[in-house]
Parts: C-alpha cells; sequence; structure tokens
C-alpha cells in the first residue's frame, strides 16, 4: 500500500485549491461584466482638450476647441464646487471652431470651473478643468495715475512732451484729452512707455490725462483712473 507523505503533499493541495477559487472569481466577475456590456461597450463624448480663460470686471471668459466628436450635444459648466453651472450649446465639429461663453456676475475672487460635454443619451466626458479669477474693487482700490518725472510743452511745434517715473505692469497706456490748435477737441492713446509725446495740440489749453490698466494679461476689461490736469 502506498504511503502518501500529508506533509509533502500540502503544498500543492494549497496551491490547487487557489487556482479553483481563482477561476471561480474570474468567472463570477466575468458574468458581472457581461451586464454591463450586453448591449455592447458604453462610448463616451470626447473630452474637451484645452480651456483658456479671459479675466474681466465681475466675469471670466472662457474659450476652447469644440471636440472632433460630432455626437456632443452641450457642454457644461460647473464652479463653485458644483453649486453654480452653465448650459452652452453644442456644436458640430468643422476644423477651427472654438466655444466662447462668458460668465457674468462672478463676485471678485479665484474660480476653478470643470468643463463637461455631453452627448444626446445624457453621458458625460470626464471633465476638463481651468482656474481663472474675476475682478473688481479691490484692483480698481489699486488703480491711480502713472506718475510724471518731467513734462516739457512747446508752443512752436504744438506739442508736449511727457517722461513717466516707472513703469506699471498692469498699465498699458494713457488717454489724453486736450485741444487742437484749430480750437477742435483731440484724444490721444498713448501706449505705455518712458515717455509719451502729444502732437498737435495748443498747449495753451487745458490737458488732461487717465492711466489705463488691466489686472493680467489679454484681460477683457480695462480699469480707468480718474483724470488728472497736466
Amino acid at each position: 500500500m502506498m504511503k502518501i507523505n500529508i506533509k509533502s503533499a500540502l503544498p500543492r493541495l494549497l496551491f490547487a485549491g487557489v487556482m479553483i477559487c481563482t477561476a471561480l472569481s474570474c468567472k463570477k466577475q466575468d458574468a458581472n461584466y457581461a451586464q454591463f456590456i450586453k448591449d455592447g461597450p458604453i462610448a463616451y463624448p470626447g473630452k474637451v482638450d484645452s480651456v483658456f480663460s479671459y479675466a474681466g470686471n465681475g466675469r471670466i471668459k472662457l474659450i476652447w476647441k469644440v471636440p472632433f466628436d460630432a455626437n456632443i450635444t452641450q457642454y457644461k459648466i460647473f464652479w463653485n464646487f458644483g453649486s453654480d453651472s452653465l448650459l452652452v450649446p453644442g456644436y458640430k465639429p468643422t476644423g477651427n471652431d472654438s466655444v466662447r461663453t462668458t460668465l457674468d456676475n462672478l463676485p471678485e475672487g479665484s474660480y476653478s470651473f470643470s468643463v463637461y460635454t455631453y452627448d444626446q443619451m445624457g453621458r458625460r466626458s470626464v471633465p476638463a478643468t481651468k482656474i481663472a479669477r474675476s475682478y473688481g474693487a479691490v484692483f480698481m482700490s489699486t488703480v491711480y495715475n502713472r506718475q510724471i518725472r518731467t513734462s516739457v510743452k512747446d508752443s512752436k511745434t504744438s506739442t508736449v512732451t511727457i517722461t513717466w517715473v516707472n513703469l506699471d505692469l498692469n498699465c498699458i497706456g494713457t488717454e489724453w484729452v486736450y485741444t487742437k490748435p484749430g480750437g477742435s477737441a483731440g484724444t490721444y492713446f498713448a501706449p505705455i512707455g518712458i515717455s509719451s509725446t502729444i502732437t498737435n495740440c495748443d498747449v495753451t489749453k487745458p490737458i488732461t490725462y487717465r492711466s489705463v490698466f488691466i489686472p493680467e494679461f489679454n484681460a477683457i476689461d480695462r480699469y480707468y483712473s480718474a483724470y488728472s490736469t497736466l
């Protein structure tokens, strides 16, 4: 009669038991998975690739390229941890189309946006996210006219030359209002620089100016200081 060495056979028995349990578990998982794909795999709408933001006065403009997915019927933007949202109609992709929408009535501050695409079945994509900022009274409180270092009025050439104290990264230039030698009103926007020159100006008449600011690059709104007299 053949003797069985239990000690040596035990590892093989345990291994066989593990393999049987694994096979049964996989079979059960396959059965559960089959319930969800019985009508075919679920196809979700394409995700928005990149979202660009443009700051404004109590508002933010968002732009993204239309995903190349003809099944997209609408977009939805969420912010404030999902408590606020905006529905945007979908557009069929034609190659270079972009979706542009502006969110108004946004108190000054920073916002985190999530943009989803939806198809006609209500299925939505994974989100595209963007952090952006709106501006208002707090930023406006920092807006002042640029300081003038020197100003030279030349009545012979009807010109005024200004040199400035410094450059402000948020200042894009200065608006001037003056009178032309013939008596008509004149206006001029002088881009940011270390100096500005106004021509065709009657230097004996009042000359006023104000500085123009944007809170960040490509902002959609401008902020103006109060007018000062030169």
